[in-house]
């Protein structure tokens, strides 16, 4: 039989030798399976392959350009299918419902070939299923891929809500999730765990004064010196407006005092360049409180505030340590 007559034969020698899927493939092989196929010419936005459809054809694309939709509780995912490679594959193979919509992104010409051809085809050569393997394979690294970049921006945009976008310090949504589980840890383990309020002494004169945007420099230098005066294990909080919180795992009374001044002793000694050519000078005042049996991370910080407060009351520029007891210890 001549199997280039197009009377017989839905594609061409050309064709067939032409298209990934049938790469490595006599002709003369496949050219019987496929008289009872057809070919068929699309419109743009025809659908194919309907995930609420069940699906009876491989669908080879012979020209044009084919698009794929999947929609998940993630959003919609689109990729694209080009001449020579198939869609349809995986709901005749193993006899499932589509999983996705595919549909024609631009005027095509596809080769349909019903389901019992395909499988008969692809038992009749080896070299077909290794062209099938190596598409899969293809998609599969493919779509790894793009679950791997999807992933990691998700990740990044979930970070990103927990930054604070002006001082770089984390914020409150950060400190709900990690100051809790840092609390549950220290309660659980009974670990000693120490929380700082900070306050910028007389900030509203700084924005009365120089502006907002010198505010703002200010915040900004605040938090780098805060983030340089401590250890990498402590967790610093813009907690909001010009207060910040820091929580300090595993940290004696002794060695807070230690932290809290050395915060303080940078702050005043600090310099800020204002756009202007002003320079600025600030300081702190600081409050702390050692966590107790059962504290939450609103009861511990409410004490670390109340301790800033007497810092604040006292003069400003000062350490204060909530006793716990009714009382406070100012350095």
């Amino acid at each position: 039989m001549n199997y280039d007559e197009k009377e017989t034969l839905p594609i061409t020698r050309n064709e067939f030798t032409n298209l990934e899927i049938f790469k490595n493939i006599q002709f003369e092989k496949l050219a019987g399976f496929l008289l009872p196929c057809k070919t068929r010419e699309i419109e743009p936005g025809t659908k194919l392959i309907d995930p609420e459809i069940p699906n009876t054809d491989l669908v080879i694309l012979l020209e044009g350009l084919l698009e794929v939709r999947f929609e998940s509780e993630g959003g919609l995912f689109i990729s694209k299918i080009e001449p020579g490679h198939c869609a349809g594959e995986m709901s005749i193979f193993d006899s499932t419902p589509p999983s996705a919509t595919v549909l024609a992104a631009e005027k095509s010409r596809v080769l349909l070939i019903p389901a019992d051809i395909a499988r008969a085809m692809i038992s009749a050569s080896h070299e077909l299923s290794l062209n099938f393997l190596l598409i899969l394979s293809q998609r599969i690294r493919t779509n790894n891929k793009l679950v791997c970049e999807e992933q990691y921006h998700i990740r990044r945009m979930e970070e990103y809500a927990m930054v604070d976008p002006m001082t770089g310090l984390h914020n409150r949504r950060w400190l709900e999730q990690m100051y809790t589980r840092e609390m549950n840890r220290s309660n659980t383990g009974h670990f000693k765990l120490i929380a700082f309020m900070l306050d910028i002494d007389h900030f509203k004169n700084v924005n009365d004064t120089y502006g907002h945007l010198a505010g703002d420099q200010v915040l900004i230098s605040v938090a780098q010196t805060l983030t340089r005066s401590l250890r990498p294990s402590d967790m610093p909080v813009r907690y909001g407006g010009e207060e910040f919180t820091v929580f300090l795992p595993g940290t004696t009374i002794k060695n807070a005092k230690i932290i809290a001044e050395r915060i303080r002793n940078n702050m005043e000694n600090m310099s800020i360049s204002l756009p202007d050519g002003n320079i600025l000078q600030v300081t702190v005042s600081i409050g702390f409180a050692e966590r107790v049996d059962d504290d939450t991370v609103s009861s511990l910080i409410d004490r670390a505030d109340k301790a800033l407060y007497q810092a604040k009351q006292n003069g400003r520029n000062r350490v204060c340590q909530n006793l716990n007891n009714g009382k406070f210890d100012l350095l």
